[in-house]
């Protein structure tokens, strides 16, 4: 829901607020980007291990309002990225 429409209503925040919070309000576990569609939001985050995201999720209420899968990942690049470093590879 948007801020505007709750109630009371509340401030939209901006990009840099919701970075800010998301990345500096809990040390073990970090949300870099997030990606919101009509039926799935993604949100890559960095911690030491899924309970500590699981944890914070437990602590500021979000597992009451969706479900949540976590699934770790080993390589991560982006057009953002455009370095010369080489990619990761993994051998199965």
């Amino acid at each position: 829901m948007s801020p505007e429409r709750k109630d009371p209503p509340e401030a939209k925040r901006t990009v840099k607020e919701w970075a800010d919070f998301a990345c500096n309000t809990n040390p073990k576990a970090k949300c870099r980007s997030q990606w919101n569609g009509d039926e799935i939001s993604f949100c890559h985050w960095e911690a030491e291990s899924a309970q500590d995201i699981l944890d914070w999720f437990d602590e500021i209420g979000l597992k009451d309002y969706m479900s949540i899968e976590l699934h770790e990942q080993w390589r991560f690049h982006s057009y953002y990225d455009q370095s010369d470093k080489e990619l990761v590879y993994k051998d199965y």
